[in-house]
């Protein structure tokens, strides 16, 4: 009977799911439609510029520029633990080792397992939350956060990058704390700085501390100029873009880097959206499926052809809803695939006709 009951309930849950995906779905088309306008208008308005010296005329100009990434006059410290590095930013990291809760589900069977692992300081779980006992946290786990260090002024070129652009900017590469002296109730093992006995059997409620920093040495930059610096551009479509990007790029690479980011999120938020909608519709028919499955072949052949079914109205339904969206965001677009598809079924149904011959009767 639970399994009846779950099945039953399930079905607001699958009405909230085509309903979820359908919205991400129409939200996304007319999200990409603002991401091509914006990128279309970037490709317009923007221009490339050199970042060894800087035009004044070019101020409250969409600008590209690439050149020498350079940290001026400047060391970051962690003083706590006696590191210190010439880079546009410091990270430490901090992890502890705790006991981890993984779900399983099979059929309407919830299990749990528990297994040991490092997690960041701040996402350990709370054991007292554990579905089973006898895996238990610590609740405190010291003073020592982990922390972000930036760089006050950071050049490309003659350009200074602003603030926000340095505090965006990644700390990419391990820093190597060889040599330097462990601080009282750590040791320096292997690359970290640690309470554990031996880092390489850890117990529950040890902590490891490790450093990464930013190593580049070129940058390429998407911003408006503003004086000597950058900062946001806004697009007519209300897209904000201010880049900074490892290496030497020019106009066209960046724009190319934005398009492709485009394209990958369209597509990332069309999946989930379908998969939403076919999930949806697969919960609305369970309770069809779980009362066939007290019969053994028949409930695996109506189970399997309902899924089958859910499936279809599941993936018709997702395309129905991109196709009517792009009416709203793109409608040249739409009818011109429309018009194409009329135009491919008028011809196959000419092609039938034609090559439908009469039956003929033979004489004895």
């Amino acid at each position: 009977m639970d399994k009846i009951k779950n099945s039953f309930s399930g079905v607001i849950i699958g009405i909230l799911l085509i309903i979820g995906g359908t919205i991400m779905l129409w939200w996304n088309e007319g999200e990409t439609v603002k991401n091509l306008h914006s990128v279309e208008e970037m490709s317009k308005t923007a221009i490339q510029v050199k970042s060894d010296e800087i035009d004044p005329k070019n101020d409250g100009k969409l600008i590209a520029t690439s050149g020498k990434f350079e940290v001026v006059d400047e060391k970051i410290s962690d003083d706590k633990f006696n590191i210190e590095k010439k880079t546009s930013k410091l990270t430490r990291t901090v992890e502890c080792y705790a006991w981890v809760e993984t779900e399983h589900t099979d059929d309407d069977t919830t299990t749990y397992s528990y297994e040991k692992k490092w997690v960041v300081a701040g996402e350990v779980p709370d054991s007292d939350a554990f579905h089973e006992g006898g895996h238990v946290n610590p609740k405190s786990w010291g003073t020592i956060p982990s922390d972000d260090k930036v760089a006050s002024e950071v050049k490309v070129g003659a350009f200074k990058l602003s603030t926000s652009q340095i505090a965006g900017i990644p700390a990419n590469a391990r820093f190597n704390i060889d040599g330097v002296e462990a601080i009282e109730g750590y040791t320096n093992s292997e690359n970290y700085m640690t309470t554990s006995k031996d880092i390489n059997a850890p117990e529950v409620g040890d902590t490891r501390i490790s450093w990464y920093f930013n190593d580049w040495t070129e940058a390429s930059v998407l911003a408006k100029q503003n004086g000597d610096s950058f900062i946001d551009w806004t697009s007519k479509e209300g897209r904000t873009i201010n880049r900074v990007e490892n290496g030497v790029m020019d106009l066209d690479a960046l724009l190319n880097k934005i398009k492709g980011e485009d394209k990958a999120t369209k597509w990332i938020f069309r999946l989930i959206g379908a998969l939403l909608i076919i999930f949806g519709y697969m919960a609305l028919i369970n309770p069809i499926t779980t009362l066939t499955s007290f019969v053994p072949i028949l409930g695996g052949i109506v189970g399997g052809v309902l899924g089958l079914i859910a499936f279809l109205i599941g993936l018709v339904h997702s395309l129905v809803v991109i196709v009517i969206s792009w009416f709203a965001f793109r409608p040249i677009l739409a009818i011109i695939i429309l018009a194409v598809i009329v135009a491919l079924v008028f011809m196959i149904v000419t092609l039938i006709k034609k090559n439908k011959k009469p039956a003929t009767v033979e004489a004895n």
